[in-house]
């Protein structure tokens, strides 16, 4: 699932609650990555004017659909604030990291059993949406559909259940026809 995707199943309400868990140099970065400039009006003189002036350039970026910065979006919000949740996924996988970044591409090496395990590990310590935005994500960094394939992890993003189990199935579909 794409990184827009994942925020547009989030729903706005969560966006905008990861959205006020940034600082505004992670906000700035979120919008330089996104392909937006990140500089202040002149008029904007307190952190909350600066804070109005980025979130309209960021809604205008969301309504354009623009993934690199929904990616860099759920990035900065995970590395910046999540970045336990992150550890000890890889903990419980055996995966090597550095503070949960790691270029090993763990998908491939853990069966999908594993994965699956580990994300109801975390499902029953993290908020779902959290979880589940985390593990998609993963799974479209690593181009892999073990994620998108779990159920559980859409319903936890916000689809309903009938809704999951049709993208699953098209999903596999797809896959098995490629």
């Amino acid at each position: 699932m794409t990184p827009i995707k994942i925020c547009d199943h989030l729903g706005q309400e969560k966006v905008d609650e990861y959205y006020a868990k940034l600082s505004g140099k992670e906000i700035r970065a979120v919008l330089k990555a996104g392909g937006s400039h990140s500089n202040a009006p002149s008029t904007a003189f307190t952190q909350a004017a600066r804070r109005k002036a980025w979130r309209k350039r960021f809604n205008n970026e969301w309504k354009q659909q623009n993934d690199q910065l929904a990616l860099a979006f759920l990035i900065e919000w995970l590395m910046r604030h999540h970045r336990f949740m992150l550890t000890e996924y890889l903990d419980f996988l055996g995966v090597k990291h550095s503070q949960g970044e790691t270029d090993e591409d763990f998908c491939e090496t853990r069966s999908p059993e594993q994965l699956r395990e580990g994300a109801q590990q975390l499902l029953g310590k993290y908020p779902a949406h959290h979880v589940a935005t985390y593990l998609l994500l993963v799974g479209h960094l690593q181009e892999t559909p073990i994620y998108d394939e779990s159920a559980f992890l859409l319903e936890a993003l916000g689809m309903e259940s009938g809704a999951a189990a049709d993208y699953v199935k098209v999903h596999e579909e797809h896959r098995a026809s490629s």
